[in-house]
């Protein structure tokens, strides 16, 4: 297994069992995990920022970032991955 289906599998599973849970207090605290998460990671990202950037640097290269990974989905959905 190589390390892209590997990343596959684990997003595939995570949202497998995101969809498969009904009870809405199980789905909620799914959701706040993934929110909590979601700021952990930002809060690291703006601890480690050089003093030196700037704001115009910080919002390209967040759209670099989603469009990376908006062509990384596309591809994986093409070769059949995810």
């Amino acid at each position: 297994m190589n390390f892209f289906q590997l990343i596959a599998a684990y997003i595939k599973q995570n949202l497998k069992k995101l969809k498969e849970t009904e009870d809405p207090n199980e789905r909620r605290k799914q959701w706040i995990q993934i929110i909590f998460g979601s700021f952990i990671a930002l809060g690291y990202g703006v601890v480690h920022l050089p003093s030196d950037v700037s704001i115009r640097d910080i919002i390209f290269s967040v759209l670099i970032l989603f469009t990376i990974i908006y062509f990384s989905i596309r591809a994986l959905r093409y070769l059949k991955i995810i």
